[in-house]
């Protein structure tokens, strides 16, 4: 499989300029993963939040998501996650049930997290255990920070670090450290692989329990969290299967929720 021809391959001419004044970056950052192990078919950013900021002044970002509910749960295949320097995580529908994923590591993924299946596509995996059949309102962390060698926090580190807290009491987890490459920041509220054929099809989310982001932070030069607003934010709705409803860019962390339109 070659990853630059899957960043390519669903952008269309109005969206490729679409994308540049989203994510500040060229479309080339935009890369799905392959639905599962044997399908090659990219899937499709059906919407996405881009980071209006400077990316490379950022050392850390945590994402918190509320799972939706699905009308087709059964037989839907669908992620809801954020890229950050070529790492992705989220929340991946197999379609029996949303389990907790991550994608995109570069330099192997030997000493990540075991319950993850890192073979499922090559350069990360779905997990099992604690982290699938996760609850529809369930609300989890995805936490990235620049990091050492040792997985400590370090501004100045070479390696990110990415860790998920499932809100259970045990605090985040370790899933995976990689080197950073390319500067993106972004998160896609849906994808789906419905061009992978009708074997996967588009996932219908309710919108009285729908994909919730409820919050954001970010880690700044000097190591210091803050909250998130609405004005860090740029949102794109590139197809008229779903939409943003109850956006909330005035709050601090600002929050929205997405469902199919």
């Amino acid at each position: 499989m070659v990853r630059s021809l899957l960043r390519v391959r669903w952008l269309a001419a109005a969206l490729i300029v679409a994308c540049v004044a989203v994510f500040g970056t060229t479309p080339a950052n935009a890369v799905p993963h392959p639905p599962k192990s044997g399908v090659t078919t990219a899937g499709v950013y059906a919407l996405t939040t881009g980071y209006n900021g400077t990316i490379g002044n950022t050392r850390g970002w945590t994402v918190t998501w509320k799972v939706p509910a699905l009308n087709n749960g059964s037989t839907a295949w669908g992620a809801i996650g954020q890229w950050y320097y070529n790492l992705e995580s989220g929340i991946y529908r197999g379609p029996s049930s949303w389990s907790v994923y991550y994608y995109g590591d570069d330099n192997g993924t030997t000493g990540n997290n075991s319950l993850c299946n890192a073979s499922l596509w090559g350069s990360g995996g779905t997990c099992t255990g604690v982290m699938t059949n996760l609850n529809v309102g369930q609300e989890l962390t995805f936490i990235y920070e620049w990091c050492d060698s040792n997985h400590s926090a370090n501004v100045n580190g070479t390696l990110l670090c990415l860790y998920v807290d499932l809100k259970d009491g045990n605090g985040r987890r370790f899933l995976a450290d990689d080197t950073r490459t390319t500067v993106e920041m972004y998160a896609h509220d849906i994808e789906d692989f419905s061009d992978s054929g009708p074997s996967y099809p588009i996932p219908q989310i309710s919108c009285t329990q729908p994909t919730v982001m409820v919050a954001q932070t970010v880690k700044s030069t000097s190591g210091t969290w803050s909250n998130m607003t609405g004005s860090q934010w740029n949102f794109n709705d590139s197809t008229p299967n779903y939409k943003f409803q109850n956006t909330n860019t005035s709050a601090n962390p600002a929050t929205w929720q997405s469902c199919t339109g």
